[in-house]
């Protein structure tokens, strides 16, 4: 997320799915339709169904990229942005970031650097999360990583409500001396129709089926 012109945030790592009208609440919002207060907790994860896609990466690869992840989303959720550059190798010269709100891409230090501190506050609060890790090998100290990412996020200046949202992340990451470290990460927006579908889905009651059935 755009910490400048909207910001970064996450969750409890199983947390309780949100009612009907949270997740109401939470599409209308996001499309600037209402001021209806958001009830979901951070990790009520309005998203796709997961990947059916396997995580063919060793255990001990996927447990070391899972605590990088767990670690970047540790460092959004203290709003101490500028810590990120943690999780990254900071000895790669043309460090690669695409985030969805921004047209361009970053690709130097300078750029992200800005980006997670721009020197003056601009977020109430902000809290990222994410789930449906899956990684692969692509050589011995290079891998690549797919998963779900959440954000939730309160703006000092703008709309009063707060919002959230979720897409799909891609990243890279390489294995350095300190362990395994971002080089690239790209935020994989779905398209407006499919994500509005996904929201739709969600919103449906677990007992529809059941209902559904005895009208039969």
């Amino acid at each position: 997320m755009d910490i400048e012109d909207r910001g970064p945030v996450s969750a409890e790592d199983n947390p309780e799915q949100p009612d009907r009208r949270a997740a109401l609440a939470l599409l209308l919002a996001m499309s600037g339709l209402s001021s209806l207060p958001r009830e979901a907790e951070a990790g009520g994860h309005f998203a796709p169904p997961a990947m059916d896609i396997p995580s063919s990466a060793p255990p001990e690869v996927f447990s070391a990229i899972d605590a990088v992840l767990r670690q970047t989303r540790d460092i959004w959720n203290s709003q101490d942005f500028g810590r990120l550059k943690e999780v990254w190798d900071a000895d790669d010269p043309e460090p690669w970031y695409v985030p969805e709100e921004i047209e361009t891409p970053f690709y130097s230090w300078p750029q992200l650097e800005k980006y997670w501190n721009p020197g003056r506050k601009v977020l109430k609060g902000f809290r990222w999360d994410y789930d449906n890790l899956r990684v692969k090998m692509l050589c011995d100290d290079l891998c690549i990583a797919l998963f779900n990412h959440y954000y939730e996020i309160q703006l000092i200046f703008g709309p009063p409500e707060p919002t959230a949202g979720f897409d799909r992340v891609l990243t890279l990451f390489r294995k350095t001396d300190d362990g395994w470290r971002h080089i690239l990460y790209a935020q994989c927006p779905l398209g407006p129709e499919t994500y509005v579908r996904a929201m739709r889905k969600k919103i449906v009651s677990e007992d529809f089926a059941e209902f559904r059935d005895s009208l039969e």
